[in-house]
């Protein structure tokens, strides 16, 4: 029987949940959480009928949104019952959201599967209510550093879980080391399962005036890598302790073809709806987990033809006649500007990049700095054909123009555009000869750009 407080929170959260879906639906992925969570700490304990066992979390730095998304699509396409945080609400009030929208009058969960994208840094409080019997690690790498400090602080968090679980099984990326590393942490009882995409025609070297490796998380000593498919994630090795990536893991992506957009996976060709190299372990995960979880390859192959990613990511809007491309990388984080800077050298066409970095006001104290920029390879995308780099901004777009002189960009090719002003920006853009435009920035920034220039 539920107390007093658990059946309240339940019932204020649900009012809640069908207020904001009739008026505010932006705030629902959030905010009956909230409640919940307020008038009852407990609320995911108290919650009954989730299985464990088919509970699914994703965590890691980067990508856990989009293969959070696209792991639900197979199982929905495959005909299972899921619920889900889809919005990316992944800290514990999204999680509390997300059952009240799944559960019965009396708090009893009504799926079959809860499947979960889950904040790295909040995944201990969650599992400590909400304990996973599934969890997976996509990778574990730099990003916001006034709150996350380094990685390994992240990585200590993420390996105190694992070992505490019971019968847990782990997923983990055989490419990214710190994730791989955690396979050696699992309870007694649990399982560990490897996911990879072998070696294809992006990967690379990258090696910078400024970069390091990485150290080995068993040892603290280099690793060496043999290639990178995309930054800080290949095949790898350790020359001190023998750490290293295995040669095949257990679900692998191979005979990736960015042109004719097909990989193949589980021994189907498969559909590559997104030509970027960054995608391909996405498709890694979510073959792992589904197939652990009983699908067949053809519906793994039919789920990978029809699905489509959460808005944002990569899109396009129309500029004075020119097609304006929004890369949108996470600010602080390397990697996913690497990835960024990797699909834009691989355009050989002559091209305006328009980069605007922003000031980080949503945690305290608010700053901003491009020291990031520093662990990027740019001499690729310097060389791939570059007709002007305009940066804009009133904070850091002069510290964004120094990075690119440093990779070799002339002068008379950068243009500071010192302002946040729109249609500033815009004019910019339109007074450039080439109509291929690559766009960096935040993703309200980028809105406010869509906006002003349709």
């Amino acid at each position: 029987m539920s107390s007093p407080r658990f059946a309240a929170a339940l019932l204020a959260g649900k009012f809640c949940a069908k207020l904001c879906a009739a008026f505010f639906p932006k705030r629902g992925s959030n905010l009956p959480g909230e409640i919940a969570l307020k008038l009852d700490p407990l609320f995911l304990r108290h919650i009954t009928g989730v299985d464990t066992a088919k509970t699914i979390f994703i965590t890691g730095t980067n990508g856990k949104s989009t293969a959070n998304n696209m792991v639900v699509h197979a199982f929905r396409s495959a005909g299972r019952s899921v619920a889900s945080n889809l919005e990316g609400a992944n800290m514990k009030p999204g999680a509390a959201a997300a059952l009240l929208k799944n559960t019965t009058a009396g708090g009893r969960f009504k799926k079959e599967y809860l499947i979960l994208e889950v904040d790295e840094r909040s995944l201990a409080l969650i599992a400590k209510d909400l304990p996973p019997g599934q969890l997976c690690v996509a990778n574990i790498q730099k990003d916001q550093v006034q709150r996350n400090g380094d990685p390994d602080y992240i990585y200590e968090k993420i390996k105190a879980v694992v070992r505490s679980a019971k019968n847990l099984t782990l997923f983990v990326n055989n490419d990214e080391p710190r994730s791989k590393s955690l396979g050696g942490q699992a309870a007694k009882g649990g399982r560990v399962v490897s996911f990879g995409v072998s070696a294809n025609a992006r990967a690379s070297q990258i090696e910078t005036d400024y970069g390091v490796t990485m150290p080995c998380p068993v040892c603290r000593d280099a690793l060496v890598f043999t290639h990178f498919n995309i930054a800080g994630v290949g095949a790898f090795r350790c020359p001190s302790c023998g750490f290293r990536s295995d040669e095949t893991p257990d679900y692998r992506i191979d005979k990736a073809d960015f042109e004719n957009g097909t990989f193949t996976a589980l021994g189907e060709t498969c559909r590559l709806a997104y030509p970027a190299a960054f995608f391909l372990y996405n498709y890694a995960l979510c073959a792992a987990v589904c197939a652990e979880n009983g699908m067949a390859a053809a519906e793994l192959k039919s789920a990978f033809g029809t699905f489509a990613n959460i808005g944002g990511r990569m899109e396009a809007f129309s500029c004075r006649g020119k097609t304006v491309r929004y890369m949108r990388i996470k600010q602080e984080n390397p990697e996913t500007l690497q990835s960024a800077l990797d699909t834009m050298a691989e355009d050989k066409t002559e091209k305006v990049l328009v980069v605007g970095p922003a000031v980080v006001d949503d945690i305290v104290p608010h700053y901003s700095n491009t020291f990031y920029t520093f662990d990027c390879n740019f001499e690729p995308f310097a060389a791939s054909g570059v007709e002007r780099c305009i940066c804009f901004g009133s904070t850091i777009g002069w510290d964004m123009a120094n990075r690119l002189r440093y990779a070799g960009i002339p002068d008379e090719k950068i243009e500071i555009v010192g302002t946040d002003d729109d249609e500033k920006i815009l004019a910019a853009i339109a007074a450039c000869r080439s109509g291929n435009v690559y766009l960096i920035t935040w993703i309200k920034k980028y809105e406010k750009l869509k906006g002003y220039a349709g």
